[in-house]
């Protein structure tokens, strides 16, 4: 919990989202734009997202790949775009999220924000998440 309160500088989230990716069970393609400075919380809830959709990745999948995509491209909103080519949400018996992803909308909603979540139509499953820049 001592973490959360900190004012400690965090590293820039391109590079917490490359340590993400380097110690992933399942392979991650980053495609990252053209970063730009964003507020501390807006970095935090965009890393959060991150590590969530990629921890679910790994523990329900069951994908042999992974793309994370961070667009800075829209001067008003940042969006992350985590996918794999897994076995998609349908298949795991579960119709409700569970509280990573509740965590993460609440998070995401209190910046503004929205989360879309569900099946692809390359196959495999989606997370995407826009914030206020």
């Amino acid at each position: 919990m001592g973490s959360l309160r900190t004012e400690e500088k965090r590293a820039p989230l391109i590079d917490t989202l490359r340590n993400l990716a380097t110690g992933s069970t399942v392979p991650i393609e980053l495609i990252i734009g053209e970063p730009r400075e964003l507020s501390s919380a807006s970095e935090h809830a965009l890393f959060r997202a991150a590590q969530e959709a990629i921890t679910n990745i790994a523990k329900h999948a069951q994908a042999s790949q992974s793309w994370l995509q961070l667009d800075f491209s829209d001067t008003t909103r940042a969006k992350l775009v985590v996918k794999d080519n897994g076995r998609g949400g349908n298949s795991t018996g579960s119709k409700s999220p569970g509280f990573g992803i509740c965590g993460m909308r609440e998070r995401v909603d209190l910046l503004g924000g929205n989360v879309t979540i569900g099946d692809h139509p390359g196959g495999g499953f989606q997370i995407h998440v826009e914030i206020p820049a």
